[in-house]
C-alpha cells in the first residue's frame, strides 16, 4: 500500500529540518585571531537591536539603533557601526582573548559565538654560526619568544627542522641546524622562519656567507691567501724594524766619529825628549846664563845719596 503525504505537511517538515541545521550552524564557535594593537570585527549582523557578551557579561548593547558600551575595559575600544551592524574591538590586548557571543534580537535574528585569540607579532629571527669543522657547520636560529611561536629551518621550502613554543617562560626560542660541507652547498639557500597565527618573519641566507666551505679535507681556499698575506706583512714589519735599527746605529757611529775628529783638531801634541844632565852640560848652561846677564845702569841723584848717608 502506497502512502502519500499532504503537500503542506512536507513543506513543514522541510522548514523544520532547515531550522535545525541552521541552529546547528549558528552554534558552532568561530575562531578569530588578532594581533596586539590591531582590531577584529565580529561578522554577525545586528541591524537594529542585539547584544555582545564576553565571559557571561554584557559588554555591548544595541536597542533601536542606539548602542551602549559597558565596562571600563571596553570603553573607547568596542564600537557598533550603525551602517554595517557589526561590532568591532580595537587596540587589542592579550587579555582580550576569550569567548564572545553576539546576538541579534530583531529583524535579522541570529546568534554566533566567537573564540578570540590575541597574539604578539613575532620578530625577525637571527642566525649565527656556533661550530665549524672541515666537514660540518652548525648554525643557531634564535628569536624572541611569544605565545604560539613556531620556529622552522627550511631549504627551498623543504622542512628540515622545527620547534614549537609551549610557554613564554623562556625569553628566547632557538633551533639548531647542522650542514654538511660539500661542493653543492655553495649554491644552497637556507631559511629560518618564525611564525604564529597572526604574523610571520623569515631570515634567508646563502650558506657560503655563514660557513667557510671546504672541498673535502683540502685547506680552505680563503684561508690560504689570508695566511700568506699575514706572513708577508710580518716579514715586512720585521725588515722595516731591522733596517731602521741599522740606520740608527750607523747614524750614531757617524756622530761619534765627527766628535772625535773635532777633539783631534783642537789638541796639539808635542814630543818631549829627556836628556840626563852631566857636568859638561851643567857648565855649558852656567856659562850661557852668565853670558846672558844684562847690565843695568842708573843715574845717581843727590836726594838718593843723602838718603843713603842718613841710613
Amino acid at each position: 500500500m502506497r502512502t502519500c503525504f499532504p503537500h503542506h505537511r512536507l513543506s513543514l517538515l522541510c522548514l523544520f529540518l532547515s531550522e535545525i541545521f541552521s541552529s546547528i550552524g549558528d552554534s558552532l564557535v568561530q575562531e578569530v585571531f588578532g594581533a596586539v594593537g590591531d582590531s577584529v570585527t565580529f561578522s554577525l549582523h545586528v541591524p537594529v537591536s542585539g547584544t555582545i557578551i564576553y565571559k557571561d557579561e554584557t559588554v555591548g548593547l544595541v536597542f533601536n539603533n542606539q548602542s551602549e558600551i559597558n565596562g571600563e575595559t571596553f570603553v573607547n575600544r568596542l564600537h557598533w557601526h550603525n551602517q554595517s551592524g557589526f561590532f568591532t574591538l580595537s587596540d587589542l590586548r592579550p587579555d582580550d582573548s576569550g569567548l564572545y557571543t553576539v546576538e541579534s534580537t530583531k529583524v535579522q535574528k541570529g546568534k554566533q559565538e566567537y573564540h578570540l585569540d590575541v597574539y604578539e607579532r613575532v620578530s625577525a629571527p637571527r642566525v649565527k654560526k656556533t661550530f665549524s669543522s672541515s666537514e660540518f657547520c652548525s648554525l643557531l636560529c634564535s628569536v624572541r619568544n611569544v605565545r604560539g611561536l613556531k620556529l622552522v629551518w627550511s631549504e627551498d621550502h623543504i622542512l628540515l627542522n622545527q620547534t614549537i613554543s609551549n610557554s613564554t617562560s623562556n625569553t628566547t626560542l632557538s633551533l639548531h641546524l647542522e650542514i654538511n660541507k660539500t661542493d653543492k652547498d655553495r649554491q644552497r639557500n637556507f631559511s629560518c622562519v618564525a611564525s604564529n597565527p597572526v604574523s610571520k618573519e623569515t631570515t634567508t641566507f646563502n650558506v657560503t656567507k655563514v660557513c667557510s666551505l671546504n672541498k673535502g679535507t683540502q685547506p680552505n681556499h680563503i684561508t690560504i691567501p689570508v695566511v700568506v698575506s699575514v706572513i708577508l706583512l710580518v716579514c715586512v714589519i720585521v725588515m722595516f724594524v731591522y733596517l731602521k735599527k741599522r740606520k740608527n746605529e750607523a747614524s750614531r757611529r757617524t756622530e761619534d766619529s765627527s766628535a772625535t775628529e773635532g777633539l783631534n783638531e783642537e789638541i796639539q801634541y808635542s814630543e818631549i825628549n829627556h836628556i840626563k844632565p852631566t857636568q859638561t852640560n851643567i857648565r855649558e848652561h852656567a856659562d850661557e846664563e852668565v853670558c846672558q846677564l844684562t847690565t843695568i845702569y842708573d843715574r845717581i841723584r843727590p836726594e838718593r845719596t843723602s838718603e843713603s848717608s842718613t841710613q
